[in-house]
């Protein structure tokens, strides 16, 4: 008797997928979204410094390379940045910030466990 797997291919079609790395997500945080979004401001220490609510509609790839030269401008000098997360990390003398566009109001309450997402 031959055994199959369980979910019915065939061991030539399993071999393909052996040797597949998997894709990364496809999720990009700035893409153009109808439900609003939020510009924070961090400390080094996670303490909301600063919130605004973006509207929907807004082109948030301008919006965040536009905060990035912003803060450029103004003094700070920017380390680490990823436009795959929408977040940013500049620093001036010892002061640290980071700048995050995200899909969840900071303000919001958090359930149970440590992820903004809970229940």
């Amino acid at each position: 008797m031959r055994r199959q797997p369980l979910d019915g291919r065939q061991p030539a079609q399993l071999s393909i997928l052996v040797g597949v790395t998997p894709r990364r997500a496809l999720f990009d945080p700035l893409q153009l979204s109808r439900e609003p979004r939020w510009y924070v401001v961090r400390s080094a220490h996670g303490a909301v410094l600063e919130k605004r609510t973006i509207d929907g509609g807004t082109d948030l790839k301008r919006l965040f390379a536009r905060a990035l030269l912003e803060w450029i401008d103004a003094g700070w000098t920017v380390g680490e940045f990823s436009s795959c997360a929408g977040t940013f990390c500049c620093t001036r003398g010892i002061e640290r910030r980071t700048v995050t566009i995200q899909s969840i109001d900071p303000d919001r309450g958090r359930g149970r466990g440590g992820s903004p997402l809970a229940p």
